[in-house]
């Protein structure tokens, strides 16, 4: 759409120039970017992709008037800013995904995970353990799981108080049995 618009209104310039008997030698700058479609497209996409300077693109439409010099560069804004960027933000997601169902990946975190888990529990059942005896009885146990510091240990490995309460009933239980 913009290389027709430009290729166009350069194409008129071009024509009022050789009417009035003009320079010729500008419109070889004329030419050189914007002489056709294929033409302008190319010097477009060499625009925003670095290949060629902005100066020498614009150059030819500031003389066809301020309009054609302001589209140019709201050309460059909206490839540079809008469309690139998305581009890119979409190729980052896909990278991000792919590497998120990475079976190496998720393995050692969820390694990672256990170690935090193993390592938070220590530290509850060390404090839980008031004798320091190295086991905790059903009664410290009891005792500190109305604590609201073990309730929110306990939270944040996202156990529920009550369901850590049976299973240690269930536990000791059973080893009275053995």
């Amino acid at each position: 759409l913009f290389a027709i618009l430009f290729t166009q209104a350069l194409a008129a310039h071009a024509h009022q120039m050789l009417e009035d008997g003009r320079d010729i030698e500008s419109l070889e700058t004329l030419r050189e970017h914007w002489s056709s479609i294929p033409v302008s497209m190319l010097s477009l996409y060499m625009s925003i992709t670095g290949g060629i300077s902005w100066v020498e693109v614009i150059e030819p439409l500031t003389d066809v008037g301020s309009v054609y010099t302001a589209v140019f560069i709201g050309y460059i804004i909206l490839a540079q800013l809008a469309v690139l960027n998305v581009l890119t933000g979409v190729f980052c997601q896909n990278a991000i995904d792919s590497a998120a169902h990475d079976s190496e990946l998720v393995t050692q975190h969820m390694l990672q995970q256990r170690e935090m888990y193993v390592k938070r529990l220590k530290e509850l059942f060390a404090e839980i353990d008031n004798d320091g005896s190295g086991n905790i009885t059903l009664r410290e146990f009891q005792d500190h799981l109305l604590d609201p510091r073990v309730q929110a240990y306990f939270e944040s490995l996202e156990l529920d108080s009550s369901d850590v309460w049976h299973r240690a009933g269930g536990i000791c239980e059973r080893r009275s049995e053995a």
